[in-house]
């Protein structure tokens, strides 16, 4: 009796990884160059990741205000296309982001204050992030520190996307 708990667990982890196995033996991963930098496809059992990126940047993005001074992280695209495809489902992130060596709080009260309607995601397990629910998306600025840099992320994101909850500052 004792070792049915250990023989279970044995089992669901042997079976575990013979299933990571199979999955990551049947993935392949291919990149092409584009005009605007690497493009990515991966394609899995379980469905497919492509990343790409733009030369445009989506007019979504533009409309929400830059940090004066901040610079493109990737100099070489306007924004990046993540597209996820699992089983019958699709999702799709759209994303630019750009750096400055001011503080975070100093770019948190710049967005704070040209954003004063959108709101705060409490999570800031990724950084502080503003939010705006639109009719099919959600725009998301997320304000995070990266070695001696302050990042500024500018996304659109799946209107389903989590952790939304309104706040004072």
């Amino acid at each position: 009796m004792v070792l049915v708990p250990f023989a279970a667990f044995a089992t669901a982890f042997l079976v575990g990884a013979i299933g990571l196995w199979l999955v990551g033996k049947r993935t392949k991963i291919s990149e092409t160059m584009t005009k605007s930098g690497k493009a990515v496809h991966v394609d899995s059992p379980l469905g497919t990741i492509d990343v790409r990126p733009e030369a445009m940047l989506d007019p979504r993005l533009a409309e929400i205000p830059l940090y004066p001074g901040a610079m493109p992280e990737n100099p070489g695209s306007a924004e990046s296309i993540s597209e996820v495809h699992i089983w019958n489902r699709t999702m799709e992130e759209i994303s630019t982001s750009y750096w400055t060596p001011h503080s975070v709080q100093q770019v948190w009260e710049f967005y704070r204050q040209q954003l004063p309607d959108w709101l705060r995601n409490l999570d800031q397990a990724q950084g502080k992030e503003l939010i705006r629910h639109e009719t099919n998306c959600v725009r998301l600025v997320r304000v995070s520190r990266r070695g001696d840099r302050t990042v500024i992320e500018t996304c659109i994101k799946p209107p389903e996307y989590p952790h939304v909850f309104e706040s004072g500052s």
